[in-house]
C-alpha cells in the first residue's frame, strides 16, 4: 500500500469517527434544554478531585443544581431552561471557587477543567501513615500480572531480565524467550503491536530498561478484541504511568556486563501533555560451546563431526520516544507518539572444526564477524472520546512505522597449520513499512453499564523488502544464495464482544468472535516463482467466571489462537556462516492453529494473602517447527515445515503472603506434560516438566531493604531434542535516599558461579548430536534512580477496555 493510499484510509476513517461522534452527541443531547460539564482537577497536581460539590446558581445566587463529581473528577447535568447562571464548587482542604456568569443555550456547554487550590491552612498536621504498594503478582480473569516496580532488583538490567521473574514466562540461556514453554506468542508494547517486537523480540527487549517497566501482563486467554496472533498468548509490556505535575525520573546502572541510562520527564500545559523518553544500553554476552554429531546411516556411525566454538557480542543501542497528549475537552483527547529506535549487535565467533570419516579426517578453524543492525521509527494518533452513557467509549487508532535492517557475516577459513583456505562474504539488507488502523467501540447494554457490547474493525499492512547476496574468494557459489525478496502481509479483522453481568453480582460471561481474513504473498528478483496464498479464520472465544464468596472466584476460558508465518519464516535465505550447519527460510509455510481450554481459581484475603492457580490443555495439529537434516557429507541444513502435531497438558500455582511486617514473599511454579507428534519423519518427542520461582523482599531500619530471588527450569523439549536444567538466582540491597525521592541499588546475578552449563540434545534417523554450551552470566550491578516534581500516579491512563477491569463481576467488601 502506497504512502497516500494509507494517508487516505486514515483520513476517511477519522471522518467516519466524527461522523459517528456527532450522530452520538445528538443523542444523547436531544431532550434537554442544556448541558453544562467539566473536569475539576488539583491546582498543583493536576490530580481529579472525585466528590466535590458542583452547584448551578442563578445570577442571584439562587441554588438551582446540586451535584458531586465521579471517581475522574467530572461532572455533567442538565440545567432547566436557558438562561444565565453561576457555578459554585466547594472541597475539603480547597478554597472554594465561584465562575463567572455562564449563558447556557440548548447546547453543550463545555468549562474545561477547573483548577482548585489547597487550603494552607487546612495543612498542618497532615501525616502520611501508609503507602500502599502493589503485590509483586496479581491475577485478573484473563490474565496474570507481574507487578515490576514492586521488585527493587529491577532498577538495573533490561526487559530480558525482568522477563526472567514472570509466572509462566522462562528465558533461556541465550536470551530466547518462552510462554508456558511455547515461542509462539504475541507481545504488545503499553496494548499496542509492537513491529520493532516482532522483528527481533531477543534485541528488542535489550533495548528496554526494566526501570521503565510498571508491569508485565501474560493474557493466557485473550478476548476477541485482541489479535488472533499467537498460539501460547499474549505478553503485554506496560511502561511505568504517566504522572501528575512536571516531573522527570533519571536512572543509571553500571556493571561488569551492562551499562545502562535512562531519563523520563512529564510537563503538563493546560490541556497539553508532554512527555519524553530517552534511553541507552550496552550489553556483553559470552559463551562457549562444544557440539558432537553423528551421521548415521541405517544404525552405523558414518561420520562424526566435532565443533568447538567460543562467541562474543556486545549489544549496544538506543530509543527515543515523544509523545503529547491533547485533553479537548472533559470527553476527549487526541495523542500522537514518535519513537526511534536503533540497535547494534557486532558478534565474533572462533570454530574449530573436525569431520571424520572411516576413510578420511578433515580439520580447519574459523573465525566469524558477524554483524546486525537495525534503525526503527514509528509514529501512531489516538483519539478517544466518551460518552454521558457510563462506559460508553469510542477509541481510534492509526500507527504507521518503518524499519531498515542490516545483517551480514564475513567468514575466513583456515588450515591448521595457518594457510588461508577461502573468505565468504554475505550481507543481507532490508527495509519493511508497516500500517495499523483500529477503531474499538464500547457500548452499554443497560443503564448500569453492567452489561456491555464491544466491537472493532482492523486493517494491517506490512511490505517487506530484503536483498541477499553471498562472496567466495575459491569455492562455487550458488546462485540461488542471492536473491531479493519482496514480500507483503493484509489483514482484514472485525470483532464482536459481549460482557454480561446478572444483577446477582456473582457471575460474569464474556463470549466473543473475531474474524481474520489474510493475503500474503511474495515475489523474487531471479528465479525463483512467486506465491501468495489467502486465508480466513473465525476465532471464537468465551470466558465465565464465579464469585464463590467474598474471597474466592473460579474462571473456565476456552480461546483459538493462530500464527501466520513472517517474512523470517518464509524468507529462502540460507545463512551458510557455519559451513556444516546451515539455516533458511521456508516459502510453503501454512499458517497454524491453536486451541486452548483453561481453568482457574483465585482466593485472596485482605491482610493480602492470595493465591493464584489454573489447569489447562492445548492443541495444534499444524504446528510450525524448525526441522533438520543431514546431507551425506555431514552437512546439516535446518528450515520451518508444517510438520508436527503438539499437545500439551499443565497446571500452574502462585501464591503471595507477607509473614511479617516488612517482609513479602511470592512463590510459584508449573508443570505440564508435553507430546510432539511427525509422522512423517518418524520423529516422536514427549515429556514433563516443570519450573520454580521465589522471591522474598524484607525492610531493614534505616530506609534499606534486601531481596533474593530465583528460578529453575528441569528443562524443555522439541521435536528433535532435549535440554538440560537451568537456573538463576540474585541478590539486591537498596537504600532510598533524600527522602525517598531517590535510591541506590547494588544487585548481583548468579555470583556463586562464573558461568552456567547446559546440556541439549538433538535426533533423528539420519544424526544424533550431544552439545555442552557455557554461558558467562555472573554479573554485579550498581544503580542510581532519583526522582524530582511530583510523582503521583494519574487515574487516567488513556486506554479503556471493558474485558481488562471489568471481565469478572465486581468484588464484594467485607
Amino acid at each position: 500500500m502506497s504512502g497516500k493510499t494509507g494517508v487516505f484510509r486514515l483520513v476517511s476513517l477519522l471522518f467516519c469517527v466524527n461522523s459517528w461522534t456527532n450522530l452520538f452527541s445528538h443523542h444523547i443531547y436531544t431532550g434537554f434544554k442544556g448541558v453544562i460539564s467539566g473536569i475539576i482537577l488539583d491546582q498543583e497536581e493536576a490530580q481529579p478531585l472525585p466528590g466535590a460539590t458542583v452547584m448551578l446558581l442563578t445570577a442571584d445566587n439562587v441554588i438551582i443544581r446540586t451535584f458531586t463529581t465521579g471517581t475522574d473528577g467530572r461532572f455533567s447535568f442538565d440545567s432547566p431552561v436557558a438562561g444565565t447562571y453561576k457555578i459554585s464548587i466547594s472541597y475539603i482542604g480547597y478554597v472554594g471557587y465561584t465562575s463567572r456568569l455562564i449563558q447556557v443555550a440548548d447546547q453543550h456547554t463545555d468549562l474545561g477543567t477547573i483548577l482548585l487550590r489547597k487550603d494552607s491552612k487546612m495543612l498542618q498536621g497532615v501525616t502520611i501513615t501508609h503507602n500502599k504498594k502493589a503485590p509483586l503478582i496479581q491475577s485478573k480473569s484473563d490474565r496474570i500480572i507481574y507487578n515490576a516496580g514492586a521488585d527493587i532488583s529491577n532498577k538495573a538490567g533490561t526487559a530480558s531480565d525482568v522477563m526472567r521473574k514472570v509466572p509462566l514466562l522462562t528465558v533461556e540461556p541465550d536470551g530466547q524467550l518462552k510462554m508456558r514453554g511455547n515461542s509462539n506468542f504475541k507481545v504488545l508494547l503499553n496494548g499496542i503491536p509492537s513491529p520493532v517486537m516482532a522483528k527481533n523480540l531477543k534485541e528488542a527487549l535489550k533495548m528496554i530498561p526494566a526501570s521503565s517497566i510498571a508491569s508485565i501482563e501474560v493474557i493466557t486467554n485473550p478476548s476477541a478484541k485482541y489479535e488472533a496472533e499467537g498460539a501460547a498468548g499474549i505478553i503485554n509490556v506496560i511502561t511505568k504511568k504517566k504522572m501528575s505535575g512536571n516531573n522527570g525520573s533519571i536512572d543509571l546502572s553500571a556493571g561488569n556486563l551492562e551499562q545502562t541510562g535512562n531519563l523520563a520527564l512529564n510537563i503538563i500545559r493546560n490541556k497539553l501533555t508532554y512527555e519524553l523518553l530517552l534511553n541507552a544500553s550496552y550489553k556483553k554476552e559470552y559463551q562457549k560451546s562444544t557440539m558432537e554429531r553423528n551421521s548415521l546411516s541405517s544404525g552405523p556411525h558414518t561420520g562424526t563431526l566435532l565443533q568447538e566454538r567460543d562467541t562474543r557480542q556486545r549489544d549496544n543501542g538506543g530509543y527515543a520516544g515523544f509523545t503529547t497528549t491533547y485533553t479537548i475537552d472533559s470527553l476527549q483527547k487526541i495523542g500522537t507518539s514518535i519513537s526511534y529506535w536503533t540497535g547494534k549487535w557486532p558478534e565474533k565467533d572462533n570454530l574449530y572444526n573436525r569431520y571424520q570419516t572411516s576413510s578420511q579426517t578433515s580439520e580447519y578453524k574459523q573465525y566469524s564477524n558477524k554483524y546486525g543492525k537495525y534503525n526503527f521509527f514509528d509514529l501512531s494518533l489516538n483519539y478517544q472520546k466518551k460518552f454521558r452513557k457510563p462506559g460508553q467509549e469510542l477509541q481510534v487508532t492509526g500507527m504507521w512505522s518503518r524499519s531498515r535492517d542490516l545483517s551480514e557475516y564475513i567468514t575466513d577459513q583456515f588450515t591448521m597449520n595457518g594457510t588461508p583456505v577461502f573468505r565468504e562474504q554475505s550481507p543481507n539488507s532490508g527495509t519493511s513499512k508497516d500500517w495499523n488502523l483500529q477503531a474499538d467501540y464500547i457500548h452499554p447494554l443497560n443503564k448500569s453499564g453492567k452489561h456491555v457490547a464491544e466491537i472493532g474493525v482492523r486493517y494491517t499492512r506490512s511490505s517487506n523488502k530484503n536483498d541477499y547476496s553471498v562472496y567466495n574468494s575459491h569455492l562455487p557459489v550458488d546462485p540461488a544464495r542471492s536473491n531479493g525478496m519482496n514480500y507483503f502481509q493484509d489483514i482484514y479483522a472485525f470483532y464482536i464482544s459481549t460482557n454480561i453481568r446478572p444483577d446477582s453480582g456473582n457471575w460474569a460471561i464474556r463470549p466473543g468472535l473475531r474474524f481474520e481474513y489474510t493475503k500474503l504473498g511474495a515475489s523474487y528478483n531471479a528465479t525463483n516463482p512467486p506465491f501468495g496464498v489467502s486465508f480466513s479464520n473465525w476465532v471464537p472465544s468465551l470466558l465465565i467466571s464465579r464469585y464463590l464468596n467474598d474471597n474466592q472466584e473460579i474462571k473456565i476460558n476456552y480461546t483459538e489462537r493462530i500464527r501466520r508465518p513472517w517474512i523470517w519464516d518464509l524468507n529462502p535465505y540460507v545463512d551458510a556462516s557455519d559451513p556444516m550447519n546451515k539455516t533458511a527460510g521456508n516459502p510453503g509455510l501454512k499458517p497454524e492453529l491453536n486451541r486452548m481450554l483453561e481453568l482457574g481459581h483465585s482466593y485472596d484475603e485482605n491482610n493480602g494473602f492470595s493465591l493464584n492457580s489454573a489447569i489447562y490443555y492445548n492443541t495444534n495439529s499444524n504446528a510450525i517447527e524448525q526441522i533438520t537434516t543431514l546431507d551425506t557429507s555431514g552437512v546439516s541444513f535446518t528450515t520451518s515445515q508444517n510438520i508436527a502435531a503438539n499437545k500439551r497438558l499443565g497446571a500452574n500455582m502462585n501464591a503471595s503472603f507477607t509473614p511479617a511486617p516488612g517482609w513479602s514473599l511470592n512463590a510459584g511454579g508449573e508443570v505440564f506434560y508435553l507430546k510432539f507428534d511427525a509422522p512423517s519423519m518418524q520423529l516422536q518427542s514427549k515429556g514433563t516438566f516443570y519450573n520454580l520461582h521465589l522471591n522474598t523482599t524484607y525492610g531493614l531500619p534505616e530506609n534499606f531493604s534486601i531481596l533474593v530471588a530465583g528460578e529453575y527450569s528441569n528443562g524443555f523439549i522439541t521435536l528433535q531434542g532435549t535440554n538440560a536444567a537451568n537456573y538463576s538466582y540474585r541478590l539486591a540491597v537498596r537504600k532510598e535516599l533524600f527522602d525517598k525521592k531517590a535510591s541506590l541499588t547494588l544487585a548481583t546475578n548468579n555470583p556463586f558461579q562464573r558461568h552456567f552449563l547446559q546440556k541439549s540434545t538433538a535426533t533423528s534417523p539420519t544424526f544424533e548430536s550431544n552439545t555442552s554450551g557455557r554461558f558467562y552470566n555472573r554479573s554485579v550491578t550498581l544503580s542510581f534512580s532519583w526522582q524530582f516534581g511530583g510523582f503521583k500516579e494519574r487515574n487516567d491512563n488513556g486506554t479503556s477496555s471493558f474485558d481488562e477491569d471489568n471481565a469478572g463481576p465486581a468484588r464484594r467488601k467485607r
